[in-house]
């Protein structure tokens, strides 16, 4: 028999087992009675300490002291790092930390259901904080499935049977109009929508307006340069490379040298090509940004490039150029397809790199004619603009919401 296939088929019974034992955990869990005030945070599949959930639980930890917090490790590594730091963290798939997971009263995620435990939240609330403001591809699971073969659409619906146990409950938002962008068909999505501000929205407002990033790609570049940060969004294509659109070395350096511009170019952590070239040239940094440092690097940034990810919803705050790389667009498209008309994002969309060089020049140094296009879509993205975002969202669940 095949390997692959061989490989696929234990993978699909060990999911069948998977989401048995989960159902019956969840069964079971429902009879734990939950603490008002324990809150669990998780992120990224438990990977990494970040995002919203990151954001929130500074604040709690600071200014809500009568709250019992801790953070979902779904790792022993990044559970040990953690601790180092100081965080309240817990591994998720230590026995004896099932009964303070199914106490718990509260949980906020990122990415949903694989950021905590779901077999133990039965009778508890669940709150998705996500991990963009706005989308620009295609949010819709349901979408995506079904563009894959019969076979990986049967083993997919196996591994992820769990995720019809129940509902997020709450949903939380930046603005309207941003709730509307991603809002999903999906069976999980959650059931009531707030629109509370995000928590990672006031560490960049934060840094906008106090000037308290610690400023890392500056000391990699002089005081004359401007930062230009190329930053793609994650692409399932083995032979992807964004260096495939008319990239010349010799032009590049021309012409960074010239404008003083230096490039700091950081590829998704889950691309599929994960072998794409350095040319090592003065001006080229190619950088792995973990999550924690993408939010102080789009401060420091003169320029973002970018070009179907949501990160562009972040840097808006800054109300800096933004240049939109339409690479491989209609395959993309056929794909992963487009949830916003690519058109009309703030910025000039470019399909190779004598697009990308002369568009930086003229929005750096020349003219920028998205000005005021920028401000009418982060407006639009953001509602609540006096960094309480964490505060409005603490006094909800405080105050308004009942958990048993």
């Amino acid at each position: 028999m095949n390997f692959k296939i061989l490989r696929k088929l234990s993978g699909l019974v060990f999911s069948v087992f998977q989401v048995m034992g989960i159902i019956l955990l969840y069964f079971f869990s429902g009879f734990k009675s939950k603490k008002k005030n324990l809150w669990g945070f998780g992120s990224l599949a438990g990977k990494e300490f970040r995002g919203n959930s990151k954001y929130l639980y500074r604040y709690l930890e600071k200014n809500c002291k009568e709250i019992e917090i801790y953070w979902i490790a779904k790792s022993r590594e990044e559970n040990i790092k953690l601790k180092k730091q100081g965080i309240n963290s817990i591994y998720a798939y230590d026995f004896r930390n099932f009964k303070k997971i199914a106490s718990t009263s509260l949980f906020f995620c990122t990415h949903g259901f694989v950021d905590i435990i779901l077999g133990l939240t039965r009778k508890a609330k669940i709150v998705m904080l996500g991990h963009m403001t706005y989308t620009i591809k295609n949010n819709f699971r349901k979408d995506i499935f079904k563009k894959k073969n019969i076979l990986n659409r049967f083993i997919e619906l196996i591994k992820f049977g769990y995720f019809y146990i129940r509902k997020i409950d709450f949903g939380i938002f930046s603005s309207k109009f941003c709730k509307e962008n991603l809002i999903t068909n999906d069976k999980w999505y959650p059931k009531k929508k707030l629109i509370l501000g995000l928590p990672k929205s006031d560490y960049l407002l934060s840094l906008k307006n106090n000037n308290v990033s610690n400023k890392f790609l500056r000391k990699m570049s002089p005081d004359d340069e401007k930062t230009i940060l190329f930053l793609p969004t994650r692409r399932n294509d083995k032979n992807f490379n964004i260096f495939n659109f008319g990239f010349s070395p010799e032009k590049f350096q021309t012409f960074s040298e010239k404008n003083k511009c230096n490039f700091f170019i950081s590829h998704h952590p889950t691309n599929a090509n994960n072998h794409i070239s350095d040319y090592n040239l003065k001006k080229l940094n190619m950088i792995n940004f973990d999550g924690n440092l993408i939010d102080d690097a789009l401060s420091e940034a003169d320029l973002l490039i970018t070009d179907y990810s949501s990160i562009f919803a972040d840097y808006l705050i800054f109300n800096k150029p933004i240049i939109f790389a339409k690479f491989d667009h209609t395959k993309y498209i056929n794909e992963i397809g487009l949830k916003t008309d690519f058109e009309n994002l703030p910025g000039p969309k470019v399909n190779n790199w004598d697009e990308i060089l002369f568009n930086v020049k003229e929005l750096l140094y020349v003219n920028d004619p998205f000005l005021l296009k920028r401000k009418e879509w982060r407006n639009n993205l953001y509602e609540l603009n006096d960094g309480k975002n964490c505060e409005r969202i603490v006094n909800h669940f405080k105050h308004n919401e009942k958990y048993q």
